[in-house]
């Protein structure tokens, strides 16, 4: 196998998260109270790069955001991690995008203002950088705007240089979940929905219907489906992985550190079963903190709670 020095290339969005956990339903001119909260490092993308470099994967990031103080503290987010952060581009003009969540475990609300994840083109990537990777994974599908229109360009222009390639969507905010999105399926290794955008996106009324059509479309369908764990399914094989139990204390990138579980292994040729055991683990580990990453701090510490979740 030809060295590269990243295993993953993200190209993804940036953007901050403000979390409130517990939170009564907000009403006009009235005010509120939250339990807790946490300020911290947002955006599917950056999660799974974040959580990916930590479990022990090389990562660069390819992105957008504003030259300031939100964008600074992404990318010293990610390079706390360990991600390579040359690939990404700060402008002046834009700004840093920002989520509030509104968490009430299980469930979660969003608020977000996309900001400088909208201005990045294709023009703007530099696929020298691309070039130094084995994979590429794109994250938030629906959000870069700026892109959406070339994903599939983007991705045949990624395998041509050798690379795998894996997306996930997340929810579109329009909900017309445009069938534009089978074109780029085609040039996908890995699809990673959960199972309500799964079967949104394959326009059916159930998650097994929503599998029989995506499955056709790609080489590796992993849908996430939370605490009934994951649905994996390749060529004329299709298996299902449980989840694994742990005190749940917020949901917030569940799905994107499943991800980054599953990339770690899927980059280093494990078979498909390892794959999304690992994601679950990782997913696992990541609801017992607040916030994506919350988890995800000690590399040390990762490695010891992962094996133990694994282990039982």
């Amino acid at each position: 196998m030809v060295s590269k020095k990243f295993d993953v290339v993200v190209l993804g969005e940036l953007n901050i998260d403000l979390v409130l956990w517990e939170v009564p339903f907000p009403e006009n001119e009235k005010e509120k109270l939250a339990k807790d909260m946490r300020f911290t490092m947002g955006s599917s993308s950056a999660i799974t790069a974040h959580n990916l470099a930590v479990i022990g994967s090389k990562v660069g990031f390819i992105g957008k955001c504003g030259d300031d103080s939100f964008g600074k503290f992404m990318k010293q987010g990610l390079q706390t991690g360990g991600v390579d952060i040359g690939g990404i581009v700060s402008d002046t003009k834009l700004k840093t995008g920002a989520t509030i969540i509104l968490a009430n475990p299980p469930k979660k609300a969003l608020l977000t203002y996309m900001g400088a994840m909208t201005g990045m083109k294709m023009q703007d990537i530099n696929w020298e950088y691309v070039k130094q990777a084995r994979h590429l994974h794109m994250g938030c599908f629906y959000l870069q705007t700026g892109l959406i229109s070339d994903v599939a360009k983007i991705f045949f222009q990624a395998r041509s240089l050798g690379l795998t390639t894996s997306l996930d969507t997340n929810w579109d905010p329009s909900e017309k979940w445009s069938e534009d999105l089978y074109e780029i399926l085609k040039h996908t290794d890995v699809f990673l929905p959960n199972d309500d955008e799964a079967i949104h996106i394959a326009h059916e009324s159930t998650l097994d219907k929503a599998i029989e059509k995506l499955r056709k479309m790609v080489k590796v369908l992993a849908i996430k489906k939370g605490k009934e764990g994951t649905v994996v399914c390749s060529g004329l094989e299709c298996f299902e992985i449980p989840s694994f139990a742990v005190e749940a204390v917020e949901t917030t990138g569940a799905g994107d550190s499943f991800n980054a579980g599953f990339l770690h292994q899927f980059t280093r040729g494990k078979n498909l079963e390892e794959c999304a055991r690992f994601g679950n683990a990782c997913g696992a580990l990541a609801v017992t903190a607040l916030g994506g990453t919350g988890a995800f701090q000690d590399k040390a510490t990762v490695q010891k709670r992962i094996k133990e979740i694994l282990e039982g």
